[in-house]
């Protein structure tokens, strides 16, 4: 097996899962008889000739050396799954098992015929809904008279008082959870987003005025730099006109001479413009530049209060959605209205109307398969009643028809679900006979029960056994033990309580002479406390000692220790998958001091061992002090242990019992 599990997995794995779409997959079915073809050659080759098959198996492919190829391999690995039975404890032999139970589950859950919450929440939520008690009825109209006036209040745009009225909603613990208080946090929260406008509202109008202040100051400055400059020029022509007429009788033949400064304005025109003309257009720049600023800051502004608007009404329109998916259909319906009269919305948004539409229709569809509950319940059709029950709790566990619902009503549902559990669990355990019972029984919890299903699986399975020993009895006749011993074991897997399971088997051990030979070596594993052997040999050794009550009680005795070490490897197993390796060595642990010399748990201590290195230091040495009668040494480690591993039941026990001990020594 070690050879062909690193390059046929995948493919043994493949082949287990169509090794069980048999005839009755509830019943251990027998592996096919011929392993399957070759893998195809490569295209443009032809397929190589098959190996002939050993003499003494022609049926069987050859298994792959370590030179062969891969569909030589593969076919050994099919071979090995279909024509041999994995081993106890073998890889091929625990994906079978794993396989049969997951079958097992399917089929028993199709058998029931009534549909079950799949979900582990909402189905441990709806059982606490069938054991409670129902809400007053005065209650639950109080509640909805308050909210209706909510709605009204909002109706006619009143906001303020709709508002207050959610802190009212609020004390109906039970059928509000708070929601409403929450309901109107958010409210509040979008009017605080309003404020925050009006504060930048205010803030533009600030800067509105400043801009137009600063626009009519400079447009004042600019008239009176024109009017400036055009004083200025006429100066200009004036004072040129006259240096004309006076430059003709001039010493110099008519080249004026040059222009002389006049800063104190008395005589001729000054030749460059005034300084009150060039300060009078910085300040008017000065001017316009305040009032861009101004500008810009109400763009700003305006960008800041659009963003605050719009994520308000976004995170509003998702707490919406929020309560939608949460089942709070009336809670839909009241924050939507709030949503329309506080942003001033004539319509909801497309995503939000839907919801609002659905949640009228939920809630109708709710109130309707109540009715159909109540009636169906009255005409004692209880399988019914009990599918409605689970779609209106499913749609809309907070609806008032749900809440008012009497805990009597609710109890037929409940003691009907019970048995149906009941029977899946029989079913899966293939105890047929207390299925029978059982069915027997449901015919008065839910008399509308169709038990065809069920019942068939418990003809087939009976026949299935009854085949299997036929089988057995043929082939112990004809001398072939294995065979023999191959289908007992299916016909006690199928139908564990079949009664003729018993006696056939033990004609077939005393036909074989194998009785004494099995209690020699039951005494002698019993002896050596191989409580394992003896687990893997049972069916050889409880037909040998029907009559031996001493040998009875050890064999159980050692079954049940098997199983507490099965058990615990399978709770080990599931810790360490979710990571919890300390709880997982320490569950180990506790089942090796009841089975010390098992080799499976041994290994997988020593395994787990290496993974919490810490914590299995740390109890160690607080053994070994408190076997020295060193309580305070051995008290500081079991508490280093319980720090590292809280939940640690081997380091609280000794914490608890060290401490007595201490205690009591001091006393």
């Amino acid at each position: 097996m070690k050879t062909l599990l690193p390059n046929t997995f995948p493919v043994v794995a493949a082949a287990a899962i169509a090794a069980h779409t048999v005839a009755l997959p509830w019943a251990p079915q027998a592996l096919a008889q011929s392993a399957p073809g070759e893998a195809s050659a490569p295209a443009g080759t032809s397929a190589p000739a098959p190996a002939p098959a050993p003499s003494g198996n022609p049926g069987a492919q050859p298994a792959s050396g370590g030179g062969g190829t891969e569909s030589t391999g593969t076919s050994a690995a099919l071979d090995y799954l279909y024509n041999r039975k994995g081993g106890e404890g073998s890889a091929v032999k625990e994906l079978q098992d794993a396989n049969n139970r997951g079958k097992d589950k399917a089929i028993a859950m199709d058998a029931l015929g009534v549909k079950h919450i799949s979900d582990p929440q909402s189905r441990s939520r709806f059982e606490r809904f069938l054991s409670s008690a129902e809400v007053p009825a005065e209650y639950l109209k109080a509640y909805a008279a308050d909210l209706a006036t909510v709605l009204e209040l909002l109706r006619t745009r009143e906001e303020y008082r709709a508002w207050n009225h959610l802190r009212r909603l609020a004390a109906y613990d039970y059928a509000d959870a708070g929601v409403s208080w929450e309901l109107a946090n958010r409210v509040e929260a979008v009017w605080n987003v309003d404020k925050t406008r009006d504060q930048i509202t205010q803030e533009n109008k600030k800067y509105r005025e400043e801009a137009e202040r600063s626009i009519r100051s400079a447009d004042f400055k600019s008239e009176s730099i024109r009017e400036k400059e055009l004083q200025y020029t006429r100066r200009t022509q004036i004072s040129g006109r006259d240096s004309s007429r006076n430059n003709r009788n001039s010493p110099n033949g008519g080249v004026p001479p040059a222009p002389e400064s006049n800063p104190g304005g008395g005589g001729g025109a000054p030749s460059v413009p005034s300084v009150d003309t060039l300060m009078g257009k910085l300040e008017m720049t000065e001017d316009y530049l305040r009032s861009l600023e101004a500008k810009a800051n109400i763009k700003l502004n305006d960008l800041k209060m659009q963003k605050l608007v719009e994520s308000s009404k976004a995170d509003f329109s998702e707490y919406i959605s929020t309560l939608y998916q949460s089942g709070r259909y009336r809670h839909v319906l009241i924050a939507a209205e709030f949503w329309r009269r506080i942003f001033r919305e004539g319509d909801y948004p497309v995503a939000m109307a839907q919801q609002v539409n659905a949640s009228l229709e939920i809630s109708r569809e709710v109130q309707g398969s109540v009715d159909a509950f109540r009636t169906n319940l009255a005409e004692n059709d209880v399988v019914a009643a009990t599918e409605r029950l689970q779609e209106a709790f499913l749609r809309s566990e907070f609806h008032p028809a749900i809440l008012a619902l009497p805990r009597a009503e609710k109890r037929r549902v409940e003691g009907f679900l019970k048995s149906l559990t009941r029977m899946q669990n029989l079913i899966e355990a293939r105890d047929f006979a207390g299925l029978e019972d059982l069915l027997k029984e449901m015919k008065t919890v839910a008399p509308d029960y169709d038990a065809t299903k069920p019942l068939a699986i418990v003809r087939a399975v009976k026949l299935e056994s009854q085949l299997r020993l036929g089988k057995a009895k043929l082939a112990a006749q004809a001398g072939d033990t294995k065979t023999a011993m191959a289908e007992f074991q299916a016909a006690a897997e199928a139908w564990p309580g079949n009664p003729d399971l018993k006696d056939k088997a033990l004609t077939f051990f005393d036909t074989q002479d194998v009785q004494n030979q099995s209690l020699v070596e039951f005494d002698r594993l019993v002896k050596e406390d191989n409580y394992r052997g003896i687990f893997e040999k049972q069916l050889n050794f409880a037909p040998a000692m029907k009559d031996d009550l001493k040998r009875q009680e050890q064999l159980k005795a050692a079954l049940e220790k098997v199983k507490i070490a099965e058990t615990a490897t399978e709770k080990a197993n599931a810790m360490r998958n979710a990571g919890d390796i300390f709880g997982a060595w320490e569950t180990i642990e506790l089942a090796v001091a009841a089975l010390p010399n098992d080799l499976k748990l041994n290994a997988m201590r020593g395994e787990l061992s290496g993974k919490a290195a810490e914590f299995v230091a740390a109890i160690n040495k607080a053994k070994d002090a408190e076997a020295r009668q060193d309580l305070g040494y051995s008290l500081t480690w079991f508490a280093i242990a319980q720090r590292q591993y809280p939940g640690s039941q081997i380091a609280n026990q000794a914490v608890t019992r060290i401490s007595k001990q201490i205690l009591d020594k001091i006393n």
